[in-house]
């Protein structure tokens, strides 16, 4: 996420309120249309440019530090859109180059989309950040303390940029086949807070066309995108943009990146010393699109040309009073939800609405989560001395999903919403005196910056109770 600029100002943290609700309808299946014909896989790309706005207004650098307007244009920011469906109800994923968007502005999107979307009957759309550092705010946290950060100009210009991406999507769909592959990597990443757990995967999606032209490719990597670290002031798509572009040159196929499981704090290495901010960004990318071309035909596994969607909404407790400010501000746009109900409601007496999903794509699936959830929520792992030994961790995600039958999955984090990072409860850790404006700093010298950027303590908890009440509701049997 974010560097912490709480011990001088306070404005950083309260980044994870913009979560908050808003999502598609729940749940879409896609049998074969005609029972005499063979399902086929149906997918379209699309891309466009976010242009940056001339209306006079400083644009702010995300990420860091307050007040820091963007100097310089190294590469513009995108929105990639992604079209699948199987003879069936669609899906449509945008991949959007920002630190975050919070559910109002997800919903805003999928207003924008409707009358593209009008004829096509229903259809799931899911916005993803790939959590850039090196882009404008989008959050509204990075403007002077106290101030909204975001350019509203920009922000109108990014939502025509996801209509333009989805209308070229729409429009170029093709049938084909869909592939599944997974490579690990090595020596890329970097994790700042113990325990040392990540996901070092790069996950992949690749979808050939009948037609024997290029192809598209979805990419899934757990760490932050800030390659370029926080003395940047150019705008970027990070190392996001460097990979997807090295793809596209070296195949000819269309790339779209999302993130995995990058709290913790989740990062590539430095590659350099001293430290060299662009020839970082450029090997990151390179290293990452090795890695995704050295897959052969023969490691990827192909997908049966089936898909369904499902998606739950919930209520997590707000105990960041931070946040809460920022919310009454107006900074922060997601729905709150007064509460006395201590299941729902925090600290605060508010509650924040979210959602998570499950997209099936034949005997994968992608699990969408609104946040920077840490690596060991997902995976399991934790600290041998948590400073906070009285909560229990709930049951790790990849756990609950293969109880249900999903044995390969991989999660794709800051989906349809930021709650900020989603810490393990048993190493949630404030500071007495003044929480979630100053890290805790207890005598064992462990690390708790994620706490002051984080919703409270129960959300990891109510993301792992909501996964299970969806997939029971979407009828998956628990193995025995």
């Amino acid at each position: 996420m974010m560097k912490n600029q709480f011990r001088r100002m306070l404005t950083l943290p309260l980044l994870l309120l913009l979560c908050a609700g808003g999502c598609a309808p729940s749940s879409v299946a896609a049998p074969s249309a005609d029972p005499g014909t063979v399902p086929r896989w149906r997918a379209g790309f699309g891309s466009a440019e976010i242009p940056l706005p001339d209306n006079g207004l400083p644009l702010y650098i995300a990420g860091y530090h307050n007040g820091i307007e963007i100097s310089e244009v190294r590469d513009l920011c995108r929105v990639s859109a992604l079209w699948l469906d199987a003879d069936g109800e669609g899906v449509l994923l945008l991949s959007v180059d920002c630190v975050g968007l919070g559910s109002d502005t997800v919903d805003r999107i999928r207003t924008r989309l409707a009358p593209l979307l009008a004829e096509e009957g229903p259809v799931q759309i899911h916005v993803v950040s790939t959590h850039d550092h090196a882009g404008p705010d989008t959050l509204g946290l990075w403007g002077p303390v106290g101030e909204d950060g975001k350019n509203p100009g920009y922000m109108e210009n990014l939502y025509e940029a996801c209509v333009r991406a989805a209308g070229e999507a729409l429009a170029h769909r093709k049938t084909g086949r869909l592939f599944r592959a997974d490579v690990k990597t090595e020596d890329m990443l970097r994790d700042s807070r113990e325990p040392v757990v990540w996901d070092e995967t790069l996950h992949m999606l690749r979808f050939s066309p009948d037609d024997g032209e290029g192809g598209i490719r979805l990419l899934s990597y757990g760490a932050h995108a800030e390659s370029l670290r926080g003395a940047n002031t150019r705008l970027s798509r990070d190392y996001p943009g460097v990979l997807c572009d090295l793809i596209r040159e070296r195949t000819g196929e269309d790339c779209l990146f999302v993130p995995g499981a990058v709290g913790g704090l989740v990062m590539t290495r430095e590659f350099y010393d001293p430290f060299d901010a662009e020839a970082n960004l450029t090997l990151t990318g390179e290293k990452l699109a090795d890695y995704a071309l050295s897959v052969s035909p023969e490691d990827e596994r192909e997908l049966s040309p089936t898909l369904a969607d499902d998606g739950i909404f919930f209520t997590v407790p707000l105990d960041n009073t931070v946040f809460l400010y920022y919310k009454f501000l107006g900074i922060l746009g997601n729905e709150a939800v007064r509460s006395s109900d201590p299941d729902e409601a925090g600290e605060t007496g508010y509650g924040l609405k979210t959602r998570l999903s499950v997209i099936r794509l034949g005997d994968t699936a992608l699990l969408l989560l609104p946040g920077e959830i840490f690596p060991e929520l997902v995976w399991g792992g934790g600290r041998e001395n948590p400073s906070n030994p009285g909560a229990d961790n709930p049951e790790p995600l990849a756990s609950l999903m293969e109880r249900y039958g999903l044995t390969d999955f991989f999660p794709v984090g800051l989906a349809d919403d930021e709650l900020g990072y989603i810490v393990t409860p048993n190493d949630f850790l404030t500071d007495p005196a003044a929480p979630y404006l100053h890290d805790a700093e207890p005598e064992d010298g462990s690390r708790h910056y994620e706490e002051t950027n984080s919703v409270g303590v129960a959300c990891a908890r109510k993301i792992a109770e909501n996964l299970e009440k969806l997939l029971k509701k979407a009828d998956f049997a628990p193995e025995k």
